[in-house]
């Protein structure tokens, strides 16, 4: 009888220690969900820079920089609550880490120019990682422990550089330690914004109860066209325009090309260097395509007149949209124009024909001249016969 009962007890009691190890277990699980766990201590945490080109596959990075600072914090509700609750509903009281706690082993990440970004044309995801790893030494008991992830930018102004990033500055990084048969471990990390969203870093994140994060950052490159039309019954079609210009686009790198659309499978951004010269001939209707341009770029084309005529040339897309009759051997240029302003810019080189009364016009004072020459001296000729 005896028997019976303590084995009751023991077989009770071991389902009860069974049930409480997968609640914690479950517990360690449910909230350490958003990162990934590198090895016991430390904890990759992502940026992202979604980038987006009509054409291309890849392009020069923007050239934005992000570095992180982490310390420790009391738990509130402005910085997701001070309790943490699973979907088995065990609740675990959140604490303020240690300091030095946790630490940052690398703290930066970059979108560097020189280094080419992947991009597609509904924007591709890049992903650079720092790393967070906990010191146990620091901790004296299990528990919740919560510290704040600060995110400075440089530029301080992403616009500037054509970048898109109104993301919150600031993540909470739950720690999750138990004990093991040697001490404390890690069970898990938790990474959240302040309404308690989880997330694998400094980017879009999900929509939990509160607000959601504002998006990732983005970063959209644009492509320029530069075309020429010849107008007019004399325009020569088949003649091939002379055009030089600067691209400024803070020291990238973009893909230049004659004829057609780039192809995103073979053209890449080598070759060409914002700030250095570029130049091509165009004759009607041909196009020469500048590719994987930030939002911040500015192009400047110029036209020389390299034919014998005198052209009316008109632009459109650049600064000066003015026709202006352009001679032999001289420039009319676009002015600088941003990328954002226009996608395609056409100059229109129109030489119609010529007519009668345009040469006399054009001609009349000389002619004028040689016939009153002439005629003074026929003049002259009569006088002598009549007094010789």
């Amino acid at each position: 009888m005896k028997k019976t009962i303590i084995r009751k007890m023991l077989t009770s009691a071991l389902g009860m220690m069974l049930i409480t190890s997968m609640n914690a277990v479950a517990f360690a699980s449910e909230l350490s969900s958003g990162v990934s766990v590198t090895d016991e201590i430390s904890v990759d945490i992502s940026k992202i820079m979604t980038v987006s080109n009509p054409d291309l596959n890849n392009v020069d990075g923007p050239g934005m920089s992000y570095s992180y600072e982490i310390n420790t914090v009391t738990p509130s509700a402005d910085n997701g609550g001070i309790s943490v609750t699973d979907s088995d509903n065990n609740t675990g009281n959140v604490h303020a880490g240690p300091e030095n706690g946790v630490i940052l082993l690398t703290s930066e990440v970059s979108f560097p120019v020189g280094t080419a970004v992947n991009a597609s044309q509904s924007g591709a995801e890049n992903k650079k990682y720092f790393t967070a790893t906990t010191d146990l030494s620091k901790f004296t008991a299990p528990g919740i422990y919560r510290y704040q992830i600060k995110e400075t930018l440089e530029p301080q102004d992403p616009i500037s550089i054509g970048v898109n990033d109104t993301g919150d500055r600031e993540r909470y990084l739950d720690v999750y330690l138990e004990n093991s048969e040697t001490g404390l471990k890690v069970a898990g990390y938790t990474l959240h914004d302040k309404y308690n969203n989880k997330t694998d870093g400094f980017n879009g994140g999900s929509t939990g109860t509160g607000q959601p994060f504002t998006g990732a950052a983005a970063f959209e490159t644009k492509n320029i066209i530069l075309e020429t039309q010849v107008a007019g019954n004399m325009g020569n079609r088949d003649h091939q325009f002379p055009f030089s210009g600067v691209v400024k686009d803070n020291g990238r790198s973009f893909c230049a090309k004659k004829g057609e659309v780039p192809d995103a499978e073979v053209d890449t951004i080598e070759g060409s260097v914002s700030g250095s010269p570029i130049s091509t001939t165009l004759a009607h209707t041909e196009k020469y395509y500048i590719s994987g341009l930030s939002a911040a770029a500015i192009v400047d084309y110029t036209e020389t007149n390299n034919t014998p005529d005198t052209y009316s040339i008109s632009i459109s897309g650049g600064n000066d949209s003015n026709a202006s009759q352009v001679a032999p051997g001289e420039e009319k240029t676009m002015g600088e124009a941003s990328v954002n302003d226009s996608a395609k810019v056409v100059f229109t080189n129109a030489l119609d024909t010529v007519s009668p009364t345009g040469i006399v016009l054009r001609y009349g004072y000389a002619v004028f001249l040689i016939v009153a020459g002439a005629t003074l001296v026929m003049l002259r000729r009569r006088s002598r016969k009549e007094n010789n």
